[in-house]
Parts: C-alpha cells; sequence; structure tokens
C-alpha cells in the first residue's frame, strides 16, 4: 500500500511508514539486478520511477544501484556511479528540505584475491564520493546510507558450487542474500524512523567481516537455509522480550517500539516506579503483556538471578536487549577505579553474564534467539574528554557482541549492536548550551538523535527482519561516526543555498 511499509501491516508503530511515496531507481536500462530492486522497491509499497532520463522529479527517495565485483561471481564490466544524476537528486531533496537515498552495491572495503582491482578501485572511489555528498546534505535532511551486499544470486552473481561453498565457509550465516533480506534492509533505510542514521553501510553480507577462519575442508560447505525470514518478517507478535535499562531513554522507547510491533516485554531497571509506569502505559495503550523486575546490574550476581526470574516469570523469553548502561566522569587526580569497576561491571560484564545465562536456555530449548546491545559511537572515537572508562567499556561490549555472534552462530542465535550518537535526553537538555552547539558543529545532521531513532534501529536488528545480520554493529549518530567530517572551518552558520557538483 502506497505511503506506508506494507509488511507492517496492522503494526501500529511509525518507524515502519515509507520516507515518500515515489522512490527514483538509477539502475542500468536492462539487468536483472535493476529489474530485482524495483521489485521489492513496489513490493514494499513504492511507486518506482526511472531517474535520469531527462525529467526533473521532485520525490523524497532515489536508489542508486552499482553492483559489479567479480570475486563474487558478477559478470561484465561495473557500470560507475552516475555521480551527476545522484548529485542533483540530492541537490533537489536539499531545497526542498530533505529525503532519503540509498545506494545498493557489492563492493568489498578489502581486497580480494578474485576481483578485478581497476574495476574494485573504482567501485571504491564511488562510495568515497558517496560519503563525501553524503556529508554535504546531511545539513538539509537528506539522509545517504548503503547497503553493502554479499553474495547475492537474485542480483546477477554466480559462483561454481566449490567457490560458493568456499565463500560460505567464511561467512557467519553460510547462505546467499535473500530478496527478503535486501528488502528488509530497504525498507528500514527509506523509513521515517531512521531519521538518525547517517552515511552508514548496513553489511548485508553474513558476517563477512567478521574475518572468520574457516575449518571446514575447502568446497565442502553449503547453503544453510534455515535462517531465510519469514514472508511478513517485522511483526514480533508471539514473541517475548527483555530490555533493560527500561524505565527511561532509549530502553523506555525500545519497549514501546518492540510492543508497537506486537511483543509481549519483561522490562528490567533499578527504578521500579518509573517501570511501572511504562508498563502500565504499554498495557494500556498497546494491549501487550508486560513483567516488571527491578534489578541492580552493577551487582555481578544479578545476571543469574534476573534470567531466572525472567524466564520463571514469563515463561520463555525470546530475545534480549540490552540498553543498561552508566556514564561516570575520569577526574585527572582521583582514584578512578570504583566507578571505572562499576562502568564495565554495567556496560560490560553484566551484558556477558546475561547474554550467557539466555544463551543457555535457548541452546537447551533449540531456540533461535537474538541478542541487541546498546553500546556508544565512544566505542569508535573518543569525542569528548574524562570519560575513558565509558568508552572503553562501551568499545568492549560492542567488540564482545561480534564476538558472541561467531561463538553462538552454530546454535542460530544472532548478536548485533546498536551505537547511538548523542542523544537527546533530560541531562543533554541541561548541559551547557556552548558544548551542545559545539557538538552539532561535528555532527553532519546538526541535530540530536532522538530515543525513537535507537529504537527503529533495535527493532530490525532483533527481528526476524535481520535474519542476515549478525555482529553487526550499526550506527546511529547523524554522521558522526560514520562520515567523521569536519564541519566548515571558520563558519558557525549553514550556508543559505545548496551547491553540489559530481
Amino acid at each position: 500500500m502506497t505511503g506506508r511499509i506494507a509488511a507492517a501491516g496492522a503494526m501500529r508503530t511509525s518507524s515502519l511508514h515509507l520516507c515518500a511515496p515515489v522512490v527514483e531507481v538509477d539502475a542500468a536500462k536492462s539487468g536483472l539486478a535493476g529489474e530485482a530492486v524495483t521489485g521489492l522497491l513496489r513490493d514494499a509499497g513504492f511507486t518506482t520511477a526511472a531517474a535520469g532520463n531527462g525529467t526533473r522529479l521532485d520525490h523524497g527517495a532515489f536508489c542508486a544501484i552499482q553492483l559489479g565485483n567479480a570475486a563474487l561471481g558478477a559478470s561484465g564490466s561495473c557500470r560507475g556511479l552516475r555521480r551527476s544524476v545522484v548529485a542533483e537528486a540530492a541537490s533537489r531533496m536539499a531545497k526542498r528540505g530533505g529525503g532519503r537515498i540509498v545506494l545498493v552495491t557489492d563492493a568489498n572495503p578489502w581486497p580480494a584475491a578474485g576481483a578485478n582491482v581497476d574495476q574494485s578501485a573504482r567501485q571504491i572511489a564511488d562510495l568515497h564520493w558517496w560519503q563525501q555528498l553524503a556529508a554535504r546534505v546531511a545539513r538539509y535532511g537528506v539522509r545517504m546510507n548503503t547497503v553493502r551486499i554479499g553474495y547475492s544470486p537474485f542480483l546477477g552473481h554466480a559462483l561454481s558450487q566449490p567457490s560458493e561453498a568456499d565463500l560460505f565457509a567464511h561467512q557467519v550465516i553460510r547462505r546467499p542474500v535473500t530478496e527478503t533480506d535486501l528488502a528488509c534492509a530497504l525498507t528500514l533505510l527509506f523509513s521515517k524512523g531512521m531519521n538518525g542514521m547517517v552515511g552508514e553501510v548496513l553489511p548485508l553480507d553474513g558476517g563477512v567481516d567478521s574475518v572468520l577462519v574457516p575449518v571446514s575442508a575447502p568446497g565442502t560447505v553449503r547453503a544453510d537455509f534455515s535462517t531465510v525470514p519469514p514472508a511478513n518478517p517485522w511483526p514480533l507478535t508471539g514473541r517475548t522480550i527483555m530490555i533493560t535499562g527500561a524505565s527511561s531513554g532509549i530502553g523506555a522507547e525500545t519497549a514501546i517500539e518492540l510492543a508497537r510491533r506486537g511483543a509481549d516485554l519483561v522490562l528490567t531497571a533499578r527504578r521500579q516506579r518509573e517501570l511501572d509506569q511504562i508498563a502500565g502505559a504499554v498495557r494500556e495503550h498497546l494491549g501487550t503483556r508486560v513483567w516488571t523486575l527491578s534489578a541492580d546490574l552493577a551487582d555481578r550476581e544479578t545476571p543469574a538471578l534476573l534470567a531466572k526470574q525472567a524466564f520463571d516469570e514469563a515463561g520463555m523469553v525470546h530475545d534480549l536487549v540490552y540498553a543498561a548502561g552508566i556514564l561516570t566522569r575520569d577526574e585527572p587526580g582521583a582514584d578512578s577505579r570504583p566507578h571505572r569497576e562499576r562502568s564495565f561491571r554495567v556496560n560490560t560484564l553484566s551484558y556477558a553474564d546475561l547474554a550467557e545465562e539466555f544463551a543457555a536456555r535457548w541452546v537447551e530449548r533449540k531456540h533461535r534467539g537474538s541478542i541487541v546491545g546498546v553500546s556508544s559511537v565512544s566505542a569508535q572515537s573518543a569525542p569528548v574528554p574524562q570519560v575513558y572508562s565509558y568508552g572503553s567499556s562501551k568499545a568492549a561490549m560492542a567488540q564482545l557482541g561480534s564476538h558472541l555472534a561467531v561463538t553462538l552462530a552454530r546454535y542460530r542465535i544472532r548478536v548485533n549492536s546498536v551505537l547511538p550518537g548523542i542523544v537527546r535526553t533530560p541531562m543533554t537538555d541541561a548541559q551547557d548550551p556552548a558544548f551542545v552547539s559545539a557538538s552539532l558543529r561535528r555532527i553532519p545532521a546538526l541535530r540530536l538523535c532522538e530515543p525513537e531513532d535507537i529504537a527503529a534501529a533495535i527493532g530490525y536488528l532483533v527481528s526476524p527482519a535481520a535474519s542476515y545480520l549478525t555482529g553487526a554493529q550499526l550506527r546511529v549518530c547523524g554522521g558522526s561516526a560514520t562520515l567523521r567530517t569536519l564541519p566548515a572551518l571558520g563558519k558557525r552558520k549553514s550556508p543559505e543555498g545548496v551547491e553540489l557538483t559530481a
């Protein structure tokens, strides 16, 4: 249905609403990939139009397709991005106040023995140009992101059986990309709910980024289609999900988002009164079942007790969202050990303990659960001083998730991370305005993220819609960590006009 993601059905979440009714598609006039992506967009509820055909369209969505990686079995030469067409669309969206632009590419950021060197270099040059443009137009409400596709026969990739098997041995999820995988990624990036994701590369490659060392004999691994997502992978009806840190901020917003998709909830935090308020609102307005458990994850005994309580109360908990976290300052000359130990306990160690508790129960029940940890862009950057305990604990948390993903893959348990940038909360609203202003200059989108931006990403990762993602670290940061751009030096105000060139 036009104007709304068809897969959302009766769900009451706003995060899956289409950003625009029509999407322009820039692909080769004749080609399997262009036809396939265009069909997926139509199935998602879009009307599609060919881009760059001489007609100046005025729509808020644009999809570019750039496939041709010989290492994945693409045949023929790779058509480079039509930069002038993309730049014109971005300029037009900037002037109209915003839009979404998505690149579907099979370009690898690393060398591959089977790749065409010159062709790969051209693809990477296009990716760098894309990121530069993404930084330029983010301030005008234009969100440019990329889906990096792995082995996709339905898009024209073709490897011999031995080569295909060898590729799967290097993947954590050992199957090719399916139409549903790509459709869900496009749905996410073209939805209104992803306003905080800028310049991100969504790795739809089965976890190749983990650099997995294969232990199977070359050419012997078969595709495992047991992880293929269902036809309608967005609803969470029939699933019970635990959310830690659910009394406020990201955790509370995630509870609302998942309940809107039909999930029952086990909410936990230290503050029982706030938990009860959120639980009451969910029960009254969304009608799902909710249990609340008061717990302090700074206590090393809490994870085991909490997991037992949750399964005893709810009977079964199908997924885990770890949104608990604390941020303390490291003061020079002071003894930082007590709060550093607390930071690592809450942000990392209790996450590991709770994940292990859940995984053990799921393995025993042969259940394929999903774990999402809420880390921080401080895991990959150091934006402010005196928070090295927080940043290092969040880095440990994100990398822990990637290692858990590899370890638990044999049980079909997925583990992913969301890395938020600065999120608007009552605490940030109370910050020194000069600090907030300086922070915004380093954010290409010129806005703080909202809790619902993060909740939308969590809703994707925890659902079957993200069945092909494990070990991923998705950044929702307005471009601060994905693009790492410097502001226009010496300028304090946004330029009046929008002038872009290819």
